[in-house]
Parts: C-alpha cells; sequence; structure tokens
C-alpha cells in the first residue's frame, strides 16, 4: 500500500496511487512511500485500506493499474506453472495469471461499493456488459484454455479459488470478516435441534436487518445405495448447530468456468427472516420458497445469485435450497432409480419447512412457491404431485412449465443406459448400471452427462439431458417408491386433478435470446437450422417432421415468422421470436388457461416482463448486446446479486421497478392478490387484472416496461398462430376443462 504525506491545506492524508492524480494541487511538500508487505499480504491489507477510503470507479482503475505492476504479484502463487518450472516468480501469461487478475478486479470493485455511492444505472449496466465482454473474449484465448484445461484434468480442483493456497483463504477470509460489523447471533429451537445464526444487514442500498440461517441440513447425504434414490430426512441432533455459513453445492459443471463443483453431501436450504418470535410474541410472517433454475443441471440456492435483501424487507420469510442436478437428481431407469429424485429433495425440503419454519417466526399455513426456469417447471411439478399436497398455498411459475417441450423427458431410460456405456459399464440390465453407477464418482457422472445429448436431442429441443419424467413403471420395473407423478402433464392438467392453489404465471418478451450464445459457439448452427426447419416443430406437436403434414407447417412455420425468407442478420430477430413462442410462451400461456378454467375467477394471473434495465445482468454478463429482456432477466428485480453491494440512483427506473416487483410478489405471499389494493398502492399503482376462466380470446396480463401496464393478449398473432395449429393436430386446449373443475 501507499501513505503520502504532504503540508498542505488538506493536511495529511492517506491515499491509493490513482487518488493522488490531479489532487496534488496547493502542497508544498509531498513525500509518497511504498510499503510492501511479504508475499500476499501485500495485496489483501492494500485491498483492505482501499476498501476503508472513499474511493471512486477511476481510482478503482489507477489501483489496479499500480497494482499489477507490483513485480512480486500475488498471481505469482497462483500459477500452476511454478513448480514444473523450480522458481519463486513467474512472469508468464498463463490463464491463472489472467484469472487472478479478473479476481482481484472483481474484489476491487466489491470494495468501492461499501462506500455506497449511489451509481446511475448506466453506469453499472455498462459495468456488467463490459464484464461479460471481456469474459466471452478471454475464453477464446489461449491463455483461458490453457487454464480451463488444468481446472478440468484437476480433481482438487472444484473452483477457481482452490489455486489459493490454505493459508492465504484463511487470511483472506479474517479480511473479509473484518469489514463487517460486529455480528449479533441468534438462537432458534427447531423440532430438530437448536440452530446459530446472525443478523445481517441489508444490502443494495436499503437500510435495515434481518436474520440469516445458512446451511441447514434438511436431508441425509445422498451417498452410495441413496444415489438416484428418494432423500432420506435428517435426524435430530443435541447441542446447537452452527448456521452461519452456506454449505457445499450439489455436483455441477459451472456454467462460467465450465469446471465441476459441488459435493453429493447438499441437502442443505438457507432461511432469512425479518424477525425471530420471542416469548408471546410470533411475528406469523408468510413464507416464500425459492426454487433455483439452471437447465437441471446447475445452479443452487446461496445468495450468490439469490440474495434475499430485496424480498425479505417487504415482511416474508425467505428460504431457498440446494436440490441434486443433472443425473444424479434425475437419472431414471425403474425400480431402484425410478426418476425425479432432485423433486423429491424439494418435496422433503417443503416438509422440513412445514415443520420448523415457525421457529424462524414463519407461518407454515401461508407457504408460497416460486422458482424460474427449471426452478419454474419443479414448482409446477410440485403441484401435480401428490407427495406435495398441501405442503404449499400458493405459486409463481417464471420462465417455464411442465408443458414446455423441453422440460420432460422422452426416453430416461435410454439415457441412463447410454451413460454408463460411455462409463464403460455395457450392460442391458439395470441392477448392474445401477451398482456400476453407485460406484462412479460424482464428477465422473457429471462430467460425461452433456455428452448423452445426441444430434436428435438437439433437433427435438435445446438439449437437456436429464430432466424430470413422468414415473409409469410397470411390471419388473415397478418401484416402491410413489412417484411424483404417474400421467402427462398435460392430461393431469386437462383432469384439473392436482394442487389448485392461486398462481402466477409469467415470461419474458425476449425468452430465446440466450440462443445466441450457441450461435456464437457454432457458426454454422444457423444455417443447418435454415436448412431444416421442420426441426423447429414443437415435439409435443402431434405432426411427424418428415411427413407432408411437416413439410406444410415448417413451410407455414417460415412464412408466419420470417416472411418466406432465409435466416439471416436481419431476420434472427424473428428466429428469437419463434424460439420463444415454441420453447416458452404458448406453454405457459395454455398452463395459465388451464388453471383459470379449473379455479374460476381470482386464481390466476398472467405477466409479461419486457423491461430492459441495468439489474438485467444475465444478459450483460453473456455479453448478449440485443435489446429485449432475455431468459433470467427478471431475477435481478426480486433478488439481491450477492457479490455486489452497489446502490443504484434512487431515482432510477431499476430501483422503481424492483420495488414493483417485489410488492406484487410479496402481496401475492400474504394475500393471495398480487394487487390487493389496486390503485390506492403507491408503488404498484393500478389493479393486475386476472384471466377470464375458459377462454380463448381473451388474455388479460400485466405488461411490465418502464412501467406497469394492463393488457389484453400478448403477442397476439403469433400466440394465435400457435393456438390454431395445435387445436388443427392435437384438439382444443380447454376441451373438457370446464368439466374437470375441481
Amino acid at each position: 500500500y501507499y501513505t503520502f504525506t504532504g503540508s498542505s491545506d488538506i493536511g495529511t492524508s492517506r491515499r491509493c496511487p490513482a487518488q493522488l492524480a490531479g489532487s496534488t494541487s496547493g502542497i508544498k511538500e509531498q513525500k509518497l512511500q511504498k510499503h510492501i508487505m511479504p508475499g500476499k499480504m501485500n495485496v489483501w491489507l492494500g485491498m483492505r485500506l482501499w476498501m476503508q477510503l472513499q474511493i471512486t470507479p477511476s481510482s478503482i482503475r489507477g489501483s489496479f493499474r499500480v497494482l499489477l505492476e507490483e513485480k512480486k504479484s500475488v498471481a505469482n502463487d497462483f500459477c500452476p506453472h511454478l513448480p514444473k518450472f523450480g522458481r519463486s516468480e513467474c512472469s508468464c501469461k498463463c490463464g491463472a495469471h489472467i484469472m487472478m487478475k479478473l479476481l482481484i478486479l472483481s474484489l476491487l470493485s466489491i470494495g468501492a461499493a461499501h462506500s455506497s455511492y449511489a451509481l446511475p444505472p448506466s453506469t453499472f449496466g455498462d459495468a456488467l456488459a463490459s464484464a461479460g465482454q471481456l469474459s466471452n473474449k478471454l475464453k477464446e484465448t489461449v491463455a483461458w484454455k490453457t487454464f480451463a484445461g488444468i481446472a478440468r484434468e484437476s480433481d482438487s480442483l472444484n473452483s477457481l479459488v482452490r489455486f489459493i493456497p490454505r493459508t492465504t483463504m484463511g487470511f483472506v477470509r479474517e479480511v473479509v470478516n473484518s469489514f463487517r460489523q460486529k455480528d449479533t447471533r441468534a438462537i432458534v429451537l427447531t423440532r430438530m435441534g437448536a440452530l446459530e445464526g446472525r443478523i445481517q444487514r441489508v444490502k443494495g442500498g436499503a437500510r435495515g436487518e434481518f436474520f440469516a440461517f445458512k446451511g441447514i441440513r434438511y436431508g441425509q447425504a445422498p451417498v452410495g445405495e441413496l444415489r438416484f434414490r428418494a432423500p432420506v430426512a435428517e435426524l435430530p441432533w443435541k447441542g446447537i448447530k452452527s448456521a452461519l455459513r452456506e454449505a457445499s453445492v450439489c455436483p455441477h459443471r459451472s456454467m462460467i468456468l465450465d469446471n465441476f463443483k459441488g459435493s453429493e453431501d447438499c441437502l442443505f436450504l438457507n432461511v432469512y427472516t425479518p424477525d425471530l418470535p420471542i416469548g408471546d410474541y410470533n411475528p406469523n410472517f408468510p413464507v416464500m420458497i425459492w426454487i433455483h433454475g439452471g437447465a437441471f443441471s446447475f445452479g443452487s440456492g446461496n445468495a450468490f445469485l439469490y440474495g434475499p435483501d430485496y424480498l425479505v424487507p417487504e415482511g416474508v420469510v425467505l428460504v431457498t435450497f440446494n436440490y441434486r442436478l443433472g443425473p444424479l437428481g434425475f437419472l431414471s431407469v425403474g425400480r431402484d432409480a425410478p426418476g425425479n429424485a432432485g423433486i423429491k429433495d424439494q418435496v422433503l425440503a417443503l416438509k422440513w419447512i412445514r415443520d420448523n419454519i415457525a421457529a424462524f417466526g414463519g407461518n407454515p399455513k401461508e407457504v408460497t412457491i416460486f422458482g424460474q426456469s427449471a426452478g419454474a417447471v419443479s414448482v409446477h411439478m410440485l403441484m401435480m404431485s401428490p407427495l406435495a399436497k398441501g405442503l404449499f398455498h400458493k405459486a409463481i411459475v417464471q420462465s417455464g412449465s411442465a408443458l414446455n417441450p423441453w422440460a420432460i423427458a422422452t426416453n430416461p431410460r435410454e439415457r441412463a443406459f447410454r451413460l454408463g456405456a460411455l462409463m464403460g459399464c455395457y450392460t442391458n440390465d439395470t441392477e448392474e448400471l445401477l451398482y456400476y453407477l453407485r460406484k462412479a464418482s460424482p464428477q465422473k457422472i457429471v462430467d460425461l452427462a452433456s455428452r448423452t445429448i445426441t444430434q436428435e436431442d438437439v433437433k427435438r429441443s435445446i438439449g437437456l439431458p436429464f430432466v424430470p419424467s413422468v414415473e409409469n413403471w410397470t411390471g419388473a420395473d415397478a418401484s416402491e417408491e410413489a412417484p411424483l407423478i404417474s400421467e402427462d402433464p398435460l392430461t393431469i392438467m386437462k383432469s384439473g386433478k392436482y394442487n389448485n392453489v392461486p398462481l402466477i404465471v409469467g415470461f419474458n418478451s425476449h425468452e430465446a435470446m440466450l440462443f445466441l450464445r450457441r450461435v456464437r459457439k457454432d457458426p454454422n448452427l444457423l444455417q443447418s437450422i435454415d436448412d431444416d426447419f421442420q426441426r423447429l416443430i414443437p415435439v409435443d406437436l402431434d405432426v411427424k417432421r418428415d411427413s407432408e403434414d411437416g413439410a406444410f407447417l415448417a413451410h407455414s412455420m417460415r412464412k408466419f415468422y420470417l416472411n418466406d425468407e432465409h435466416i439471416t442478420n436481419s431476420t434472427i430477430q424473428n428466429l428469437m421470436d419463434l424460439m420463444s413462442d415454441v420453447m416458452f410462451e404458448h406453454g405457459l400461456t395454455n398452463l395459465a388457461r388451464l388453471h383459470a378454467a379449473h379455479n374460476g375467477h381470482d386464481s390466476t394471473w398472467l405477466y409479461r416482463f419486457a423491461y430492459d434495465g441495468a439489474l438485467g445482468i444475465y444478459k450483460r454478463i453473456l455479453g448478449i448486446e440485443w435489446p429485449g429482456s432475455c431468459h433470467g432477466d427478471e431475477l435481478g428485480y426480486l433478488f439481491h446479486f450477492g457479490v455486489l453491494n452497489i446502490r443504484l440512483d434512487n431515482s432510477s427506473l431499476e430501483l422503481q421497478t424492483m420495488a414493483k416487483m417485489t410488492r406484487m410478489w410479496t402481496n401475492f405471499a400474504k394475500y393471495s392478490n398480487p394487487t390487493p389494493h389496486g390503485a390506492d398502492d403507491a408503488v404498484i399503482g393500478l389493479r393486475w387484472p386476472c384471466l377470464i376462466p375458459n377462454s380463448m380470446t381473451d388474455l388479460p396480463y400485466l405488461d411490465v416496461t418502464n412501467s406497469l401496464t394492463a393488457r389484453n393478449n400478448p403477442d397476439a398473432e403469433r400466440l394465435r398462430f400457435w393456438d390454431r395449429t395445435y387445436e388443427k393436430y392435437n384438439g382444443p386446449i380447454l376441451e373438457g376443462a370446464a368439466e374437470g373443475r375441481s
């Protein structure tokens, strides 16, 4: 770090070099002294000093530049080449050096946020976009590929920070902990035992505190014979268990670094509450249970993406949790592995919450489950499952349902044996396959999962390898486990025989924009789609793609969406609309219609999220520059992005949108209605219209843009195209729905 002393009107100051530039006027004597601490302490103590100063974004850049010019860079401690070359210092430009520099820059940015500057939304959005573009460019470099190869080949490297020596990480934790205010601990007594949590300050610019209990085990480790099976509940314990830190995530490959991370001992949840019961006082808050997305292949419930700082201050208890992913959560062959273990984890978490949430001030009779993408499919599956009956009372599905063509496995048994063959187990015997897979390492299973995707899979949908399935096993394959669902989701929804609770359904205006990531990786993909347009016919449509009907429908789709033109840069947005409708919007609107038909007025609400603001972090991090709200962009307005503590300008549309979204979501949890006060609500200012039962012509919805607007029939012409198409080949969606009302 640096100290600067000088006799001047401003006296003696202590600053980093970047702050000195342009600020020496009026100083009569000046002295710049550099203090170098040994090894890693130079960096971390310097960071601590900078974080205690009021620094600006420009000073971050200057400080970072000076830091990296140090001859004894901290990156030397992380270079995997040092042991090979037998030297204590490395001047190479390997991936470890590059990633360490990016890590330092990120930490400096986080430290700057401690000064609580109010940033213009454009600054925040541009910063995220720049980071996303840099990340994408970095992945194309030889250095990145070298680093990624090291990461993949190292059994012990579960994340980037595994390069950091253990002693250094311990020191870093102490430094980070010293930034915090002194903790106030709290003890709760659940039915399972006592837990110690802490009071946590609200981040993101708002004021206030809440209680956080993290890393609470709700299920035993699903290892050995428990792998691929329904989870087993955790046993009660004696004494006080620590719930101060998040626990291990479930095994998966990171979406960003593409490295393996996690442990099978991962069935943990986190509880965040505004207040705790004391004596006769019981706050009895509504409970909101978040189910994370991630294509059933990656992610967790931790605060990195799903910080509680926006929702909990609205007066609800928020619970997030992990569930098994990929083949460990969704492999299905019947008998001892009937499938859906990941969603059965969710059922067990709901039971734990029912039995214990009162100890945290939550009301077990006012539980709302909500999720996005794969998490939304999970919510829909729980609605249809008798296993979850009575465990929740309201539901919100965001950008995903079991009626979407990518959500339900078509031949899970075949895929399971394909995975076994990839691992060297060539057999047609289920018992032999499961014996082999239960002995294999979780990393090997996870690493090979994506290789089970065939070209036909890619043509049929977006190519997710392990997803939920229908457990209709019979005969020798029948399982003793109670099935999650045993019928096709559309059949269940038409019958009305499911958990009928108030429901919010929604989608984003440009869901399929994430498809552009695949186009970037495979420039020939657009040409292959253009040459085989029939591959875009939805898999749940009763049309054979290689038939005359298939050719006619493909021509109709091209004519309607592309004006009978080929796929080019000028028509790619039209292709995105087509894919958004097929993969998301039509299935979601059908879910809303069916639910309203069975439950009547004031039961179902539909939204379209089209606000393209700075908190739409996914699109920006992934470097997508197209306008519109892509898959996942609404999440930044419901959850605090955990690694950031940046406060946006109070007058920004971003904060206004966040306030409206969190108010409507928590209103729904409290009152079973997102806008119970209508136009009298100063934050929302309108009444969100509910769906009209048994109507195919009117589809009321809330349009979330720069403001909130009640409208009718989203993307009307596009939805009518698919309504007519499905009615022609599959029959009316609402046929028999009224008769099946329950």
